[in-house]
């Protein structure tokens, strides 16, 4: 049965997680809980495929993290003939340094950046302007995927290699895991769970490590109780007042 084979490799997978994992997680759980301690902000940057989504006003999640997006959109067709050639923008180490710069985000603060393959301009420019202002990194990505892969960047790095710490989400070369007969590639990617579990489980320690300090986070109830919506506004009320 193709589902449970894939069910057997998702197990192994948050195994490999727990046996290998762990440490680095609480590392950057602690480094989270200083931030918010000291008024710093804790927000997420993924490249497209999970956790944008999966931790953001969710029930059961921290108010205090926030998605970071970005984006430039130009429109001014002219015919191709006329048209200058023009570096792209995530090949431009100014590009994001100007949305670091338009940003709220300052030294101190921590910016998880979620990459599978760590290999794209955006990820590790993003990374590399946020370190040069002091914002502490933290990348959720495919160890074994990116090491095996060369950078897109102009630098030649990937992410794993230009952050605080690096947690592996566990994914395999390629991100999908079955062989299936009469398929000329694998099936099922391993990324998006490894990747989901690895960020709740930081979730999960900012919580024991804030709560160990006497210090109160905010969780989101669901709104989908009778008293969900009620509940969440007067935590958000009080969390504004925190920031955590």
């Amino acid at each position: 049965m193709l589902a449970l084979d894939y069910l057997n490799q998702l197990r192994a997978l948050l195994d490999r997680i727990e046996t290998t994992q762990l440490q680095k997680i609480d590392q950057a759980a602690e480094m989270i809980a200083d931030s918010l301690a000291n008024g710093g902000s804790f927000l997420i940057h993924d490249s497209g495929h999970m956790l944008n989504s999966e931790l953001i006003h969710r029930a059961g999640g921290l108010m205090a993290l926030r998605a970071f997006t970005f984006g430039l959109s130009i429109n001014a067709a002219v015919p191709a003939a006329t048209a200058r050639k023009v570096e792209p923008l995530d090949q431009r180490d100014d590009y994001f340094d100007l949305i670091i710069d338009a940003s709220p985000l300052k030294a101190g603060d921590v910016l998880i950046i979620g990459s599978v393959s760590g290999r794209n301009p955006a990820q590790v420019g993003l990374a590399l302007a946020a370190r040069r202002r002091g914002i502490k990194l933290i990348a959720i990505t495919s160890l074994s995927y990116s090491q095996s892969v060369t950078s897109r960047h102009h630098s030649g790095q990937r992410l794993f290699e230009v952050v605080d710490i690096a947690i592996d989400n566990c994914g395999v070369l390629g991100d999908a895991c079955v062989a299936v007969e009469g398929l000329p590639v694998k099936a099922l990617p391993t990324s998006g769970i490894g990747a989901a579990t690895v960020a709740w489980l930081i979730c999960a320690q900012v919580i024991e490590r804030l709560l160990a300090r006497g210090i109160r986070p905010h969780v989101y109830k669901s709104v989908n109780t009778d008293d969900g919506a009620d509940f969440n506004a007067r935590e958000t009320e009080d969390f504004e007042k925190t920031g955590i």
